[in-house]
């Protein structure tokens, strides 16, 4: 009995320690999509607009991402340790203000997305950099002063919580974001509230041009169940 026991226990042991070893993924973008050169540890890649680490071990990493502008000028868009847990594909963003953010955590290796298509550029594969002319501007004054206000933005939300037909709801919003302003972490709110894919895409790319803090879209990222959306929804914002 006793020696069942040690067995059983003895291969609980084995595969915790597996899972905890099994390797990550990461994929790591701009919140603009733009281009950039990347450095984690002591692998460095050249340029391009999303790049993939693979087996990675769990733990801490250094990570380096330089931004390429205009000009062949450059800037460091983050220069840090970030951790990384175990058995998992993890999709990150490198906000506006330089911040690193895992949006997205799946199991290691389940329903894997790749950008995919002509605007989808690896960094480590041959190419040249591409120009972004079309950016939003940050912060302005005048988009602080036309925020929604609070008691509006909540009879906003009472209004679409009562309406059963999200068509009804898509046309209540617009209408709403055609003279208002509103903040990232309000989107998130207000998607919320729509059940259909389509319907969030939909109403995330008509609102983005009235967002005051674009450099925080991407915690929209995480309001969609398909990375396609997210991949369509980045190429809307940059234009392609």
């Amino acid at each position: 009995m006793r020696i069942k026991i040690l067995s059983v226990l003895a291969i609980i042991i084995v595969f915790a320690v597996s899972s905890y070893s099994q390797g990550s993924y990461l994929q790591v973008s701009l919140y603009d999509d733009g281009e950039f050169t990347v450095t984690l540890d002591n692998i460095t890649l050249g340029s391009g607009n999303y790049a993939e680490f693979d087996n990675l071990p769990a733990g801490e990493h250094s990570l380096k991402v330089i931004k390429l502008l205009d000009n062949d000028a450059t800037e460091i868009a983050f220069d840090g340790k970030i951790k990384i847990p175990s058995g998992s594909d993890l999709y990150a963003v490198i906000d506006e203000y330089n911040t690193f953010t895992i949006y997205k955590k799946k199991k290691y290796g389940f329903n894997r997305y790749v950008p995919t298509g002509d605007q989808s550029r690896k960094c480590g594969d041959d190419g040249t950099k591409s120009n972004k002319n079309n950016e939003p501007t940050s912060n302005s004054g005048e988009c602080k002063f036309k925020v929604m206000k609070k008691d509006d933005y909540k009879d906003l939300k009472s209004s679409i919580n009562n309406r059963n037909f999200e068509s009804s709801n898509t046309a209540t919003l617009k209408t709403a974001i055609d003279n208002n302003y509103f903040t990232s972490d309000q989107v998130v709110e207000l998607l919320r509230y729509f059940t259909f894919e389509d319907s969030k895409l939909e109403i995330a790319k008509y609102i983005y041009k009235k967002v005051c803090d674009p450099g925080n879209f991407f915690k929209v990222y995480d309001v969609f169940d398909f990375d396609s959306s997210v991949q369509e929804l980045k190429n809307y914002i940059s234009g392609k």
